[in-house]
């Protein structure tokens, strides 16, 4: 049981719920899970939001006894999901994921935005824009059901429903203002639980809802953001955070800036190459036995890390086609080839955004599941030449519970500066920065290379 008070971070995404417990030293007391149900290939992806909620209750249950002494809860949720509600608050239809694709080709914004998904809904299911009251996100969904009544959402969840962060306004939509939530800053106390929630999770009945964020600015706070100290997530594709003093946008490198706090811009991008393409060929015991028995020099090989036809950046080419090694090359080399290949377009996107405007990293916190290997993560500090720092809690429910204990801690800010430790730092050696680049040249130069 915690001996002082405790703030609970939820993170919703598409593979299932994690909940942490956190003190307010950072330390976490307890932590659960709850797998879900993923929707069958295809462009239509959807889940119903009931069996979110229900995965909730469940969640939070888990977190066990100590789960008594919390404080204030806020929920994380993907980016671009778009749930059709009642008055009551009750979801109309299932929900229509971020990776739902109908709405491909309908609108200036990637499918991936919840605003293709009403530009969709308009042209091929007006009735349901006519049955629904309230169109919002899952944060905005679930944070309602804990309340009790019609929740705000926070201005990063608000973006790829039709948000403009500059004007602080909705954009023209096919759905009016009055059925869009109200849309505050992160961290805003939204009120207490309801009572009947309260009972049902086991959580005190004085515990506050603050308004979340999406998951991929939970994990950038996890990362201790501040300017010149980026983040990058490093799973199956890649995605690079960063701060800046102003809204940088590109929407031809898909680069967009979410309003943070502290008056900060957080602008990001995502590549399609990331650390996918190793479990094509590998297991996970593999990999980490790869991770301690293989060294990477360079002027070795170096691969596209990537299982998808075509990039959408660090450059844009929807034709390109990523490549491997041999076939009959050795799991070692091609280890080496890909986490080489892997390091070289994290350089090029942080480059690339430097080149939108960012300012240049002084050190990069990263998560995902490259942290695993060591040897990896000292190789993205030689190629990038700059520390690599790698935080005990990496994940966005983590990154939730910070913006749940905003309040009580003096602001977002505060919270992560406060409770942000580090697992492991790596630094670049500087001998290896020439030969890096040398390699680093030739491989842009085969990514660009006309066809």
């Amino acid at each position: 049981m915690a001996s002082g008070p405790t703030h609970v971070g939820m993170d919703v995404g598409t593979q299932g719920i994690r909940a942490v417990l956190m003190d307010e030293r950072g330390a976490v007391v307890s932590r659960a899970h709850q797998a879900l149900a993923l929707p069958p290939p295809g462009p239509v992806q959807e889940q119903d939001p009931a069996a979110w909620w229900e995965g909730v209750i469940t969640t939070l249950r888990s977190l066990g006894p100590a789960r008594a002494t919390a404080r204030s809860l806020a929920v994380s949720c993907t980016s671009g999901t778009l749930c059709i509600l009642d008055r009551a608050g009750d979801a109309v239809v299932p929900a229509m994921l971020y990776s739902d694709t109908r709405g491909a080709g309908l609108t200036d914004v990637d499918s991936s935005w919840a605003v293709a998904k009403l530009a969709w809904l308009a042209a091929e299911a007006p009735a349901l824009l006519e049955q629904g009251r309230v169109f919002t996100t899952p944060g905005g969904y679930l944070t309602g059901r804990l309340l009790g009544h019609t929740a705000p959402i926070d201005e990063t969840q608000a973006l790829k429903l039709g948000y403009d962060p500059e004007t602080r306004a909705w954009t023209e939509l096919p759905v009016g203002p009055d059925a869009l939530p109200d849309v505050v800053p992160m961290g805003t106390l939204l009120g207490s639980i309801g009572s009947g929630t309260a009972v049902a999770t086991g959580l005190p009945t004085d515990l506050r809802l603050v308004a979340g964020i999406t998951d991929g600015v939970a994990a950038q706070l996890a990362c201790q953001p501040s300017p010149g100290s980026w983040a990058t997530a490093v799973g199956t594709t890649m995605v690079w955070k960063t701060v800046a003093l102003r809204n940088i946008t590109s929407a031809a490198d898909g680069v967009y800036s979410h309003r943070g706090p502290g008056g900060w811009w957080l602008p990001g991008a995502a590549s399609n190459a990331g650390s996918g393409i190793l479990s094509i060929w590998a297991s996970n015991a593999q990999l980490d036995d790869l991770a301690r028995t293989v060294s990477i020099e360079p002027h070795g090989q170096a691969a596209y890390p990537s299982t998808a036809r075509g990039e959408r950046f660090p450059f844009v080419d929807p034709g390109f086609a990523p490549w491997s090694v041999e076939v009959d090359t050795s799991p070692a080399d091609r280890y080496r080839a890909e986490l080489v290949g892997a390091a070289f377009v994290e350089r090029w996107g942080c480059e690339r955004l430097v080149e939108l405007g960012c300012d240049q990293p002084r050190s990069v916190a990263t998560t995902g599941g490259a942290t695993r290997s060591p040897v990896w993560t000292q190789l993205r500090a030689d190629v990038l030449q700059v520390p690599v720092r790698v935080p005990v809690e990496p994940g966005s429910a983590f990154g939730a519970a910070i913006v749940a204990s905003a309040s009580a801690l003096g602001g977002v800010l505060a919270a992560a500066d406060a409770l942000v430790t580090w697992r492991s730092h790596f630094h670049p050696e500087p001998r290896r920065e020439d030969a890096w680049s040398e390699d680093y040249a030739v491989f842009r130069q085969r990514c660009l290379a006309p066809r």
